[in-house]
């Protein structure tokens, strides 16, 4: 079968390439894939950043964002049968106290494996096995915009994890800051607007670019930092920081307002920035502030997304279909590797 694979630790040593089939456990169900989704971690993976091969293979399939229709199953007992259409989660548990409480995402040890990331093959081939338990099955009518659900998951749990964390006080947000207008960037929006908040988005891109006009649809105001300082736009309640730039993370810190709650998604390189750590300190302090990171997702917030992704795409006429900006085949892959910062999301399509 066909499948997109790198040598991990190998600068830009994707591929498309045949390899064997994949053969299922007594408790894992083969995949037939429609559609992996290319994202950050996926060019990092290529750039030779990380990744890690599952053990005795010298090479590793990549794809964790993902939709597929299921071949084979075992038994009839998982609430999964052959030809449904389904996502499968990414992280598989280890054996911490976390993991096993179905919270893999919070994993204490780091010996969790991840489809595409670490140990384990991913979604980007013809054919895949998942856990039959960490599959999600989804609804027909959403099978155009299913394949974003992975990186829905991810903004699902940033913001229930905000939620959650100021239970600890009497708190009625007001106003959102996203920094970033990515995929998870604007699915975040998507998910806030739904929430009747007052959202702000900023990037780097034109006012008249998709990304803006997306964030605009939603009835988010759109923010171009090039030309608008990003700490001209006054106080936040809450903060998403999606960039990944720790520049730009560290400076929206003194943009929080007091009792507010700064969610950190993005993966950040060492940086060395003169700040007056003492004044950040006492701000926070005196301000009552939370700040705290958020990094994958189990099934329950894939759950959530799914159930949000009906009611997005009513709200906001089909907005989550134009977060998709191109869909190509496998032989095309090197286009989703370009880096083009105007496209949003790009998918792989297999099996169609």
């Amino acid at each position: 079968m066909r499948a997109l694979t790198v040598t991990p630790g190998v600068k830009n040593s994707i591929r498309l390439e045949d390899i064997d089939p994949p053969t299922p456990s007594s408790s894992q169900a083969l995949l037939r894939l429609q559609e992996i989704g290319i994202c950050g971690t996926d060019l990092d993976i290529n750039q030779g950043f990380y990744g890690e091969a599952p053990p005795g293979s010298n090479y590793l399939v990549t794809g964790h964002e993902s939709l597929a229709i299921v071949e084979k199953v075992p038994g009839s007992d998982h609430g999964i049968s052959k030809g449904d259409l389904v996502v499968p989660t990414v992280r598989r548990p280890d054996s911490c106290m976390n993991c096993l409480n179905g919270e893999s995402d919070m994993c204490l040890t780091g010996n969790y494996r991840e489809h595409g990331i670490k140990r384990l093959h991913g979604f980007g081939a013809e054919f895949a096995v998942s856990d039959v338990d960490f599959l999600v099955k989804v609804p027909s009518k959403l099978a155009d915009v299913a394949v974003l659900l992975e990186p829905m998951s991810v903004a699902e749990k940033g913001v229930y994890q905000a939620f959650k964390i100021q239970e600890r006080m009497l708190w009625k947000p007001n106003r959102v800051l996203i920094l970033g207008a990515g995929p998870v960037g604007l699915l975040t929006t998507y998910l806030l607007r739904l929430k009747g908040l007052e959202v702000v988005v900023t990037a780097t891109r034109a006012k008249d670019s998709a990304k803006a006009r997306l964030a605009q649809r939603a009835g988010a105001v759109y923010v171009n930092t090039m030309e608008q300082p990003l700490q001209s736009l006054g106080k936040f309640d809450l903060i998403m920081e999606e960039t990944g730039s720790a520049q730009v993370a560290m400076q929206a810190t003194s943009m929080l307002n007091t009792n507010g709650i700064m969610c950190f998604l993005g993966i950040y390189s060492s940086t060395t920035a003169p700040e007056d750590i003492g004044l950040f300190y006492k701000d926070v302090v005196l301000g009552n502030k939370t700040f705290f990171g958020s990094v994958n997702a189990n099934i329950n917030y894939f759950k959530m997304g799914l159930k949000d992704f009906a009611e997005i795409e009513n709200r906001f006429d089909r907005i989550l279909r134009d977060t998709i900006s191109v869909r190509i085949s496998p032989d095309e892959f090197q286009k989703a590797y370009a880096q083009n910062k105007d496209n949003i999301k790009t998918v792989i399509r297999f099996n169609n």
